[in-house]
């Protein structure tokens, strides 16, 4: 029996890696959240479950030691908490998959962006102009360079966690009183459209590749407002561009030969397209499900089979119109969340709360409280169908103020 190390950080039922390996003669060896283990041990033999499971560092302990025990040929690993770790054991143990510097360059935004600043010169995408932050002198030094706005951001976190747009004296001196306590950067902000280029590399080829607007910002989650990646027709002016710009990205890092990617592309007022990031994972939020609706393609079952040296399955050659919301939840008390009744549009839900649970607004970008998969005749016809679903929500969903009494609306 082969069998694979995977670090889950997904639940079973949007990653069944028993189901997806079935008859390869492959078997997953799960290290996973307390939260998710349940489930999985109804499926798997090998399952550990580590609570605190982003900074445990038991879990390297225990993937370090099953590796060597149950002799495992590769790691695969989906989520960006999990990219190092994942690479640094396949140095150790001299495992096929991506290595520690090519992770470091898809994880690090300062290392990102020091390799291609050089190399993407001249090219169909720009950087902005951006420091590692040694300092509150180095934030001082750049906006006096650079003027306002200017983003600070951490360099290793997703889903735009800790960013700050700073753009006046008293934003920076808002931030300075209470800075992000890990590893930042700044960098010049960028006026523009953001959009996000999602796909799979499989054999050093890039086999799959899908751009997407956003739909409202990255930052939405902050006011409590909803954020949708809307898939982009191959007629949208600037499909070809951003998949060009996103295969330069990847031609000038240190890509390896089997992974999804998640690159953040914005398209400034001027029409110039200027480079965000790039993650070397599966987008997060409803991206992954929306491909499964939109091209046909599972890109985490894909990406499974490449680093298992399996086939994989092409997605679909045609586009059917559709986007993935997700609503952040509010400040209060959930008295009621529904999980049924959407307008006809939406095509799969996936909730992440229950009536009693109390909330503090949104977290970052990537974690919501509801999720849609929304369908449309074309992107247009999507947009209008997320307000429909969004104003159905607000009207459907019902919440306590923190501090009242129950009962009340």
């Amino acid at each position: 029996m082969r069998r694979i190390l995977v670090f889950a950080k997904t639940p079973y039922s949007k990653t069944p890696y028993d189901r997806w390996l079935e008859g390869t003669g492959i078997e997953p060896v799960v290290l996973t959240t307390d939260g998710y283990a349940e489930e999985y041990r109804r499926h798997l033999r090998h399952v550990y479950d580590f609570a605190d499971y982003d900074t445990n560092q038991l879990v390297e302990k225990t993937a370090l030691r099953l590796a060597r025990e149950l002799g495992v040929e590769a790691v695969f690993a989906r989520a960006e908490a999990d990219v190092l770790r994942a690479a640094q054991l396949r140095d150790l143990l001299d495992l096929p998959g991506q290595r520690t510097a090519s992770a470091l360059a898809f994880r690090d935004k300062v290392v990102m962006k020091d390799h291609l600043k050089d190399r993407l010169a001249g090219g169909p995408v720009g950087l902005p102009d951006y420091r590692h932050v040694e300092s509150a002198y180095t934030v001082l030094e750049f906006v006096e360079e650079h003027g306002y706005p200017v983003v600070v951001k951490p360099v290793s976190e997703s889903g735009s966690l800790g960013a700050a747009v700073i753009r006046d004296e008293a934003d920076l001196d808002a931030y300075l009183a209470s800075p992000w306590r890990g590893t930042s950067m700044v960098e010049t902000f960028v006026e523009g459209q953001m959009f996000h280029i999602d796909g799979l590399v499989a054999g050093g080829e890039v086999v799959f590749v899908q751009p997407f607007r956003y739909v409202n910002d990255c930052l939405s989650f902050r006011s409590n407002d909803w954020v949708a990646s809307l898939a982009l027709e191959p007629g949208n002016p600037v499909y070809g561009r951003l998949v060009e710009a996103t295969r330069a990205v990847l031609d000038r890092l240190p890509t390896p030969e089997n992974t999804a990617f998640h690159c953040e592309l914005w398209v400034t007022p001027d029409d110039r397209l200027v480079f965000c990031e790039i993650a070397s994972r599966t987008g997060g939020g409803m991206i992954a499900t929306t491909l499964i609706h939109a091209r046909g393609i599972d890109v985490d079952r894909e990406w499974l089979y490449a680093e298992c040296g399996l086939a994989v399955t092409p997605a679909d050659p045609v586009l059917r119109p559709f986007a993935g919301m997700c609503i952040p939840p509010l400040n209060g008390v959930l008295e009621y969340l529904p999980a049924e009744g959407e307008p006809d549009c939406v095509h799969e839900r996936v909730l992440h709360g229950a009536s009693g649970q109390t909330f503090h607004g949104g977290v970052k970008s990537g974690l919501f409280l509801a999720g849609y998969a929304v369908a449309g005749s074309s992107e247009e016809d999507v947009v209008a169908n997320m307000a429909r679903v969004h104003t159905w929500f607000a009207e459907t969903a019902k919440w306590r103020p923190l501090g009242s009494e129950e009962g009340a609306r």
